[in-house]
């Protein structure tokens, strides 16, 4: 169907696109400000990623049982931040999924749309995210929210 990644991203029929967006927080601004360096890790970005795209992937593939060819489905996520004492510490993730049909965009429409899929997720990422920060730094007091602010069609 095509010959490899960027023959899907740059000719697929279907791009879905989802904004999440990842609150950090801490009762204390100072701590929130040491703890933060380590989501500009890398690694720390790296598994982050692999954690949410598989997530995604995995429940796109399984609603539609089977049939979606390997070569013809993928994800890729652009990570950004942004980080103000006054405003705020985010990470804010765009999740391409490349669909390689027209019926592939539409399943993976409906799984993104899916409202308790999404809450599954938020749950999965809150813990995900405070494990990988941990593994790096001292995360005590830390908590996060994690919002799908947006799915939308790519033109």
């Amino acid at each position: 169907m095509f010959n490899d990644f960027e023959d899907l991203r740059d000719n697929c029929p279907s791009e879905i696109v989802a904004s999440i967006a990842i609150d950090l927080l801490h009762d204390d601004p100072k701590k929130l400000a040491k703890i933060w360096p380590a989501t500009q890790d890398g690694e720390f970005r790296m598994y982050l990623t692999g954690e949410v795209g598989g997530f995604w992937e995995e429940a796109v593939r399984a609603r539609g049982k089977g049939a979606i060819p390997e070569d013809a489905f993928a994800v890729e996520i652009e990570v950004d931040s942004f980080h103000d004492p006054e405003m705020g510490f985010s990470l804010y993730l765009d999740l391409h999924a490349y669909c390689g049909t027209e019926e592939i965009g539409e399943t993976c429409w409906n799984t993104f749309d899916d409202e308790a899929l999404e809450q599954d997720f938020m749950k999965a990422a809150k813990a995900k995210v405070l494990e990988l920060l941990a593994e790096r730094t001292d995360t005590t007091g830390l908590h996060c929210e994690v919002e799908v602010t947006e799915v939308e069609e790519e033109s």
